[in-house]
């Protein structure tokens, strides 16, 4: 079997090396090397979807657009082929743009100019589609229309994505000092620059991103490592520009003062400084009023050392910030300092809650109020209903903190030492489909803390996906339960993109996507460390790895300077989703891998009967009968009433052989089966179904593991005049069978796992057909645009104990209660952090 799977694989490769090459890439137009740097290629082939069009609703009245970028539409336009855009107009249709178009990629600006049909007896209609950097649009972006009217023959777009934009050069943006946490990463940007004019308007103008590489675009041709650039006068390529800085270096303290250094840039002309590089330094300086400001040049040309400085409520620690929040916070409300986005939580003041703690203690509270008929005396916030115990008086002062707000509510009833009980209930926005019920997370005679996880305090999630949408890791995101790695004594609670799903007991900073904790001999976590927050989306590093990092996390034992963090890495491994290992510690930063199919792409599948779907290159199988067990038939109705009969496998009885029909109109028999590991999906493509206009039905159904959902239905995900598709989420896709190469892990758990070893006489096989393999590819991807090309075809496919950074502490009856960071040991009662692990 060993040799057979090798037999497969070669014969896979082999196949994608030395296949015809003669053959003409009809979107060869969207790959485009850039023309100024000349390091890299643009490519937007990706942006266009073989299945549907694009469809965008203009402002003006009756009328709507259809829109390919890179190859033709799947819908004729008035009847004729080969239009990339189509203009419908009171349900009359005008080819308004011609494949190809005319592509330009010149001094940064990408445009392409699509020329269309006879707009008036002189002129014919044009459509330029500007393509824009930004790197948090992903390239499942749609264009923007700018404007437009009945008259025009001219139409205007944008389009923005990810796909315009070069790889970016990124560095850490927090410090620790002296107990103190700055974080700058709220000034960075990913879509346009900061502009710092020298002098007036005709003066050279320096160009400048935080912590990120200058986005690259027509009005700033900078370097693709350089932070900080000079623009010495309007320029129509690259040599106009001066590289102030690289991204090199974290931000840091000097006496006092937060700064940020890029190092390395080009060589200084200046004074015959010829053997020293240009360097620019910014100085932030802590104003809590300075929100949307920009820095300020203030000298330094003469000696190339550039000196910025920036007052900026970022510059402030969060400590003061969250000090500052208090002071200006409203009622159930408050202002995240850095952002101004307004955490608001009035609508949950119209309810009473209550939670109940895992030895059942039954707990009654309100949100900013006191809960009515209750047993507690006046005022109470959160009440023991068990027997009447005030555990906090309700305030009104919701208070900021980087995993999200809280309140605390103090001045409770009498508890040992004669001090009194108080609660903290801290919300946070969780993964999507996390339950939104409060939960107690430790209980002790003078303390209740409670999670909860809200989207009303989801002022944002990072997305789960690398820069192009190459890799997507969103199927890894846990909303019921975390991954649990245990190396001896030690446990490792881990999410991905999202925080933790809150476990009573487990007291991380609220927020934290990663916890390191151990259990004492009662069975009870102790030693909570968080190893960061979930605040960058995932990158591929320059081995072409995926590599997600969570930052910000306890302070580091070894170089209180530093915050820990953790590094994930997810080489590709197929047949499982994996489980991440714990590989080791060091420089302040966890080191996990994550081997798993989700970075591999994906694979083509074949059908057998009765209804049996397989992938051609692992064996992985699944029965999909098995979502038929309790109805033949599933019937799904859009908005307007217009009902799809599905019955994947028994479509040729009812519905003239295809799987998917509406009324009498067939959406088409099986053409493809596509095991998408990286967006962990099974596709079934149906075409060549009934005649619809001037071309035939399609259909899709696409499959979406979740354990939790039983069976579950098919929901409608998108149509159109001519094609239909559906996502159908079910635990049927999670048991697919697959050849028993490797161990597979708990879901859950995990624990040191053995790989096997194939024998001797498989493993030479295995090098020997790899070398000829690796040879052909090697030839083959010479030329940048196959490499660029083949890339395109494959992607269709607390008090108690703690050393971490937010400690829960108690506090007088006179106190305002609050997360300390800076933690009085006469208040709170903590323990070391268990031992470094050995790596």
């Amino acid at each position: 079997m060993y040799k057979l799977n090798i037999f497969v694989l070669f014969y896979y490769f082999a196949t994608a090396v030395f296949a015809d090459t003669s053959v003409v890439n009809d979107n060869s137009f969207c790959i485009i090397p850039e023309p100024v740097l000349k390091v890299f290629t643009y490519n937007f082939t990706s942006l266009s979807d073989p299945t549907k069009d694009i469809i965008l609703n203009n402002d003006y009245p009756n009328e709507t657009l259809r829109i390919q970028l890179c190859i033709p539409l799947k819908q004729k336009c008035n009847g004729k082929d080969g239009y990339g855009i189509c203009l419908i107009r009171n349900k009359e249709e005008k080819g308004i743009g011609m494949m190809p178009p005319k592509v330009s990629a010149e001094n940064g600006k990408i445009l392409f100019v699509f020329t269309g049909d006879d707009c008036t007896q002189n002129e014919k209609y044009t459509v330029n589609m500007t393509m824009k950097c930004d790197y948090k649009a992903g390239n499942n972006s749609y264009p923007e229309l700018i404007s437009h009217t009945e008259e025009q023959c001219n139409l205007r777009f944008t389009w923005r994505t990810v796909l315009a934009c070069v790889h970016p050069k990124v560095q850490d943006c927090t410090v620790t000092d002296n107990k103190l946490h700055y974080d700058l990463s709220p000034l960075t940007r990913y879509s346009q620059n900061y502009v710092i004019h020298t002098g007036n308007r005709m003066s050279p103008k320096i160009i400048l991103n935080i912590c990120h590489s200058v986005i690259f675009k027509s009005d700033a041709l900078c370097q693709m490592s350089s932070g900080v650039c000079l623009q010495k006068e309007p320029v129509s390529s690259g040599k106009g520009y001066i590289n102030l800085g690289d991204v090199t270096h974290p931000p840091s303290l000097d006496d006092g003062k937060l700064k940020l250094e890029y190092q390395d840039g080009d060589i200084c002309t200046e004074r015959n400084r010829t053997e020293q590089h240009i360097k620019t330094t910014i100085s932030f300086i802590c104003d809590f009023k300075a929100i949307d400001t920009i820095p300020e040049y203030i000298g330094g040309k003469e000696e190339c050392h550039y000196q910025i400085i920036w007052k900026t409520a970022a510059a402030c620690s969060v400590e003061s910030l969250r000090n500052h929040s208090v002071i200006t916070a409203g009622r159930c409300t408050v202002t995240n300092p850095l952002t101004n986005f307004t955490y608001d939580l009035n609508s949950l003041m119209n309810n009473d809650f209550h939670t109940t703690a895992q030895n059942g203690l039954q707990y009654e509270f309100g949100v900013c109020k006191s809960p009515a008929d209750m047993k507690c005396a006046s005022g109470t916030g959160v009440c023991l209903t068990n027997n009447g115990t005030s555990i906090g008086k309700y305030n009104t002062n919701l208070i900021w903190q980087e995993g999200g707000p809280y309140l605390n509510y103090t001045d409770g009833d009498l508890c040992e030492n004669e001090r009194r009980r108080y609660t903290v209930i801290a919300f946070v926005c969780g993964a999507e489909g996390v339950s939104n019920t409060p939960l107690v997370m430790e209980q002790s005679p003078c303390q209740l803390i409670i999670h909860w996880s809200t989207n009303l305090v989801c002022e944002k999630r990072i997305k789960c996906a690398t820069v192009d949408d190459e890799i997507n890791l969103s199927s890894l995101i846990k909303s019921t339960s975390n991954y649990i790695v245990k190396m001896n004594k030690t446990e490792f609670h881990i999410n991905i993109c999202r925080p933790l799903v809150s476990v009573s007991g487990l007291t991380c900073s609220h927020g934290s996507a990663v916890c390191k904790t151990s259990l004492n001999a009662d069975n009870e976590y102790v030693n909570e460390t968080s190893l960061g927050f979930p605040k960058e989306s995932p990158i591929l590093n320059t081995n072409h790895e995926t590599v997600l990092r969570y930052v910000s996390g306890s302070p580091c034992p070894e170089n209180p300077t530093k915050l820990i963090s953790s590094n994930f890495t997810f080489p590709c491994r197929y047949n499982n989703k994996g489980f991440p290992e714990f590989k080791e510690y060091k420089d302040c930063t966890y080191i996990f891998e994550w081997k798993t199919s989700i970075t591999c792409g994906a694979v083509m599948g074949n059908w057998s009967s009765p209804c049996i779907i397989k992938d051609q290159l692992l064996s992985q199988e699944c029965n999909l009968s098995l979502l038929y067990t309790h109805k033949n038939i599933y019937h799904v109705k859009n908005k307007q009433g217009k009902e799809y009969s599905i019955s994947i496998c028994g479509g040729q009885k009812f519905c003239n052989g295809s799987a998917v029909c509406q009324g009498s109109n067939g959406y088409g028999s099986l053409a493809n089966v596509i095991f998408d590991y990286g967006r962990d999906v099974i596709k079934l493509q149906y075409s060549n179904g009934d005649k619809c206009v001037n071309n035939s039905y399609t259909s899709e159904v696409r499959f979406i593991c979740n354990g939790s959902m039983g069976i579950g239905e098919p929901k409608l995900l998108w149509e159109s005049q001519c094609s239909v598709e559906f996502e159908w989420q079910t635990n049927v896709t999670c048991t697919c069978k697959s050849s028993p190469r490797e161990p597979t892990a708990s879901s859950d758990t995990h624990e040191s796992v053995q790989d096997f070893s194939p024998s001797h006489t498989g493993t030479v096989a295995g090098i020997v057909l790899g070398v000829i393999a690796l040879v052909g590819v090697l030839l083959y991807f010479r030329d940048p645009d196959k490499r660029a090309c083949f890339r395109s075809c494959w992607n269709p496919f607390s008090s108690r104990r703690g050393n971490g950074r937010v400690q829960y502490c108690r506090v007088d009856t006179t106190e305002e209660a609050c997360l300390l960071l800076d933690v009085d040991p006469t208040q709170c009662q903590t323990d070391s952090d268990d031992d470094l692990l050995n790596a």
